[in-house]
């Protein structure tokens, strides 16, 4: 623990960036973490140390608890200032840091890991099917993008791999020539040659509408 002289100027740092909801408790937690361990607060976060007795005697005080409560305060006041209203509302009564973070994770550790584990398996399992390029594309960013906000990020390999298995057969050309790649691409570049392999069709198509034989059953990609 920091000693009594030290803690009227410990400092937590600034206040993180993305608020506790109901939806990010672990990004959130992966951001408040570096903060109270660099100050070497954890015991204070988790309830490992305890509060010493209020006084010594009938009629002195222990400094020992004025530091631990300074202590507590500084962290219990960091973790009120990064929730948002909802979140806030309910750990308002509490009066101890190590209160706050046993509460929040009752309610929320639970709940994010399934909130990660339902948007893996809707990453895995999505397909084109009949969403034109640019929705199912959107569709995919838009998972992995929650997933971050999660605190389980996928990398953008992660994702391509995803949005290439979810693609219908008219795009094995594209699926192929992504996995014949010695240096990966990036999803930019892979939305890029969607959208002109689409286009190749279409032009494709359309000089064959009167009785050519080449077809090609992928949707319009705008």
């Amino acid at each position: 623990m920091a000693s009594l002289s030290s803690s009227p100027s410990l400092s937590l740092g600034p206040p993180i960036s993305k608020k506790l909801t109901r939806e990010n408790y672990l990004l959130w937690k992966a951001q408040i973490l570096p903060a109270i361990k660099s100050a070497e607060l954890m015991g204070i976060l988790n309830g490992s140390t305890k509060a010493p007795p209020v006084i010594i005697t009938a009629t002195n005080s222990n400094p020992d608890y004025e530091q631990w409560l300074v202590q507590d305060q500084l962290v219990l006041g960091y973790l009120l200032n990064s929730l948002s209203k909802e979140v806030l509302a309910q750990v308002a009564v509490l009066t101890s840091a190590a209160e706050v973070c046993r509460t929040l994770e009752t309610l929320y550790s639970a709940r994010s890991h399934v909130r990660v584990t339902n948007l893996l398996m809707q990453l895995s399992n999505l397909k084109k099917g009949t969403m034109i390029a640019a929705v199912y594309y959107a569709k995919m960013k838009a998972i992995g993008d929650e997933l971050a906000t999660a605190g389980r990020p996928v990398g953008d390999e992660e994702v391509l791999s995803f949005i290439l298995f979810g693609l219908d057969y008219d795009y094995n050309p594209i699926v192929s020539s992504v996995l014949s790649h010695i240096e990966p691409i990036t999803l930019s570049e892979l939305y890029s040659q969607i959208l002109a392999y689409k286009t190749l069709m279409q032009m494709f198509q359309d000089q064959n509408s009167s009785g050519g034989q080449f077809q090609s059953s992928a949707n319009a990609a705008t």
